[in-house]
């Protein structure tokens, strides 16, 4: 799924950006991007995946909510980008929210069976996506957010593929791809999710400090909990809808607070 994605948003890259554009003497920058696809992309959207299929997809986003946290932090020391105090109340409330959903039974009255290797997985891709947060707000700097989007794609693309191959498994990851009826939902995920999603939150890291950027990416909470019900039939609980509302708000506050 995560390559299949990147290569078509890649191909749609290459025939919006015209190879006048490309700014290919910026070997840094390009390196930075390159290096944030790998760790964002081809290795945070595999993880996610993994805890995708472990936690489902409530506990999935909503753990995705850590991301801006850590990326807050990670932006005091490496960009020197300070929070002011009440924005810290917003961190507080925001891991309020997702301390009390995070260990809601299903309602069957059980736990994710997979929950243990899912919180692992979990922090694997929130770590992953930081990096590639903070490498993306490294590179984007000296270019459009077009073309560094360009890069990091097709880094992520290159990484999956290579990875495939390697492990021999290329193939099989192709199969489902012989069915049809996958090639719209896939299409459009990659256009929406991979194509337009990572293009607007490079453009977001351009032009912001990228606590803020990344707590705006981190809103999936507000349609996560609708789209679950519609999409994946996820029952919505009050303890849910109460834990992602603390949490929603938790970012608002934070968000508002580093402006």
């Amino acid at each position: 799924m995560a390559l299949a994605k990147s290569l078509i948003a890649t191909l749609v890259l290459l025939a919006l950006v015209f190879p006048s554009d490309l700014h290919l003497g910026q070997h840094h920058a390009i390196l930075y991007l390159a290096l944030s696809g790998i760790a964002g992309i081809a290795l945070g959207d595999t993880l996610y995946f993994a805890t995708l299929t472990r936690l489902g997809a409530r506990l999935t986003l909503l753990m995705g909510t850590l991301i801006p946290l850590v990326t807050a932090l990670a932006a005091m020391v490496l960009f020197e980008e300070y929070l002011a105090p009440t924005a810290w109340l917003g961190i507080a409330i925001t891991l309020g929210g997702i301390g009390y959903v995070l260990w809601e039974r299903n309602p069957d009255g059980s736990r994710p069976q997979h929950l243990g290797s899912g919180l692992v997985f979990a922090l694997g891709f929130v770590i992953a996506n930081t990096v590639g947060i903070l490498l993306t707000k490294s590179g984007v700097v000296h270019m459009g957010s077009l073309e560094a989007t360009l890069y990091r794609e097709a880094a992520a693309s290159f990484a999956l593929g290579t990875w495939g191959a390697i492990g021999a498994s290329l193939m099989s990851w192709m199969k489902p791809l012989a069915n049809r009826r996958l090639w719209l939902p896939l299409l459009t995920a990659a256009m929406i999710g991979t194509f337009l999603g990572t293009w607007f939150s490079v453009a977001a890291l351009k032009y912001t400090y990228t606590a803020v950027a990344a707590t705006l990416n981190a809103t999936s909470p507000l349609f996560i909990l609708p789209l679950g019900f519609f999409f994946a039939h996820e029952a919505i609980s009050r303890r849910a809808l109460g834990g992602a509302l603390i949490a929603v708000i938790g970012i608002g506050w934070y968000y508002f607070s580093a402006l």
